[in-house]
């Protein structure tokens, strides 16, 4: 009879888990400090107190690959639930990712790589995929009746993720830090969509400056809560 070969250890595992989170959250310090150019692996292997052979083993690209990972790992639509509206679903994803971004150094990062102008041909934005998200969502929208039909989805979806990404690449320049930037997205909804929505329908969308952050915590919630899964 074969003896099977041994399991890898759960504490070996673990370790494993906890030494490439441990890169990716020294680079975005990193990256968000001096961006991709100014940081070096070595730069990376240092702050993160690891070896270069554990580097490369968990991101055999290197500097490269870790930047890919941030982006892969980060940019989520985490949080969002059906609702009654599709503008509030609108309103939703961006406030979540506003409440995340102040509390996440890897999606800083993610969104200092983003505007990185050789991004494309580095590893994947986000941008593409978020405005067709909003196209695809506004078009619903409209179909409902939800906002005007005047209104073109293609333009729209355009100028709200230019919108939300300018308000937070200037809030530590124009406020010191990110403490206000969910306010500040709260007010580009409710601002943009006076423009956009059927009128009777604004009363009943949620703008809350904390309600990103509600519905992230739900989010986390039900992930400390499911079962888990079967090895």
């Amino acid at each position: 009879m074969t003896t099977p070969p041994p399991r890898r250890p759960r504490r070996q595992q673990q370790r494993a888990i906890d030494t490439r989170q441990r890169i990716i959250d020294t680079a975005s310090r990193l990256f968000v400090m001096d961006g991709y150019e100014g940081t070096s692996v070595r730069d990376i292997i240092d702050s993160a107190q690891t070896s270069k052979g554990a580097l490369y083993l968990h991101f055999p690209e290197g500097k490269l690959g870790v930047a890919k990972a941030i982006m892969k790992d980060t940019l989520t639509m985490d949080g969002l639930q059906q609702q009654r509206f599709m503008l509030q679903e609108i309103i939703d994803i961006g406030m979540i990712l506003a409440h995340r971004i102040c509390n996440e150094i890897a999606l800083q990062a993610a969104l200092k790589l983003s505007i990185h102008n050789d991004a494309p041909k580095l590893y994947t934005t986000p941008w593409p995929e978020w405005i067709q998200f909003n196209v695809m969502q506004l078009t619903q929208a409209q179909e409902r009746g939800e906002i005007l039909q005047y209104v073109s989805p293609e333009e729209q979806a355009y100028q709200i993720a230019g919108n939300w990404a300018g308000i937070v690449l200037m809030a530590p320049i124009l406020d010191g830090d990110l403490g206000r930037v969910e306010e500040r997205i709260s007010r580009m909804y409710r601002n943009l969509l006076r423009a956009l929505a059927a009128p009777e329908l604004l009363p009943e969308l949620d703008f809350s400056a904390h309600r990103g952050k509600i519905l992230y915590n739900e989010f986390l919630d039900g992930l400390a809560t499911a079962p888990p899964e079967e090895s």
